[in-house]
């Protein structure tokens, strides 16, 4: 399978692809028929161009027959991979992943949406594996990012309601995004500090015990306030005495443990990946 004359077949397999007479979907069962035919000789150049038929007739399937073309695609995917072709098997699995996700948009809601749903999730695992294999991080990122999305529409198709899932989307874009996590951490500690600072002028914040505490300076000591909280320093002289208050605070610090699982959720998977 390092034999350079199978890369160079791959590389050759769109211009290939188009080369196959596909009109009517009788001629695209036809080439599916050809394609099985040749996965049982269990030959490498077989196989190759059982992968390239099987992409030519779910290229024609897909919007003919939305759920053929996605087995074909992933049948595809499943050989070029065995081959140890891992690009051309992620665009593969990716085509069904995409076909997949299209048709159960526009489908009605039952169990067939949720199995054609179910179906984008798992093409668009496989294509996030496989570019990974091939070094393709960017690539493997975006599929991977397209596996979380599919993934939670098919958990809403279901009737469930992922709030975690939702979460790590708005915040961090399941993870990938450093710029947007740091925006929303911004954004919270911006809230709590004004939310401090009003705190401290309705006398909802005393000072700590019998210490005597550091003049609060306006804006900046609520930010200080702010900061302390969500990181759970606990390095504050003054403490919430009303509820409202109290409430706040409680909110601060899942709020701050939350930022936290993420950014190192965040670490993990770019130690993993890179």
């Amino acid at each position: 399978m390092s034999d350079p004359s199978y890369s160079d077949s791959v590389a050759r397999l769109d211009s290939q692809q188009r080369s196959l007479e596909i009109s009517t979907i009788q001629s695209a069962d036809d080439v599916l028929k050809q394609a099985d035919a040749l996965t049982r000789h269990d030959s490498h150049a077989d196989v190759l161009r059982a992968a390239q038929y099987y992409l030519a007739a779910a290229h024609f399937l897909e919007n003919q027959d939305p759920a053929k073309s996605v087995q074909a695609y992933h049948t595809a995917g499943q050989h070029l991979h065995w081959l140890q072709q891992f690009t051309q098997a992620g665009r593969a699995f990716s085509s069904a992943g995409r076909v997949a996700e299209q048709a159960a948009a526009g489908m009605a809601s039952g169990p067939d949406q949720h199995r054609m749903q179910h179906l984008a999730v798992r093409a668009y695992s496989r294509a996030n594996n496989s570019f990974a294999e091939a070094g393709e991080l960017d690539a493997s990122e975006t599929q991977y990012v397209n596996e979380r999305n599919a993934r939670l529409v098919w958990s809403k198709m279901q009737g469930k309601h992922p709030l975690a899932l939702s979460t790590w989307k708005v915040t961090s874009n399941f993870g990938t995004s450093i710029p947007r996590w740091i925006a929303w951490i911004g954004g919270a500690l911006a809230v709590f500090s004004l939310l401090y600072e009003l705190f401290f002028r309705l006398n909802w914040l005393e000072p700590m015990g019998n210490i005597t505490p550091s003049a609060w300076i306006p804006l900046w000591s609520g930010f200080y306030y702010a900061i302390n909280v969500t990181s759970s320093l606990a390095l504050v002289e003054y403490q919430p005495v009303h509820p409202i208050c109290q409430a706040v605070v409680m909110l601060n610090v899942i709020v701050g443990y939350l930022f936290l699982g993420i950014g190192i959720g965040m670490v993990g998977r770019m130690m993993q990946t890179r």
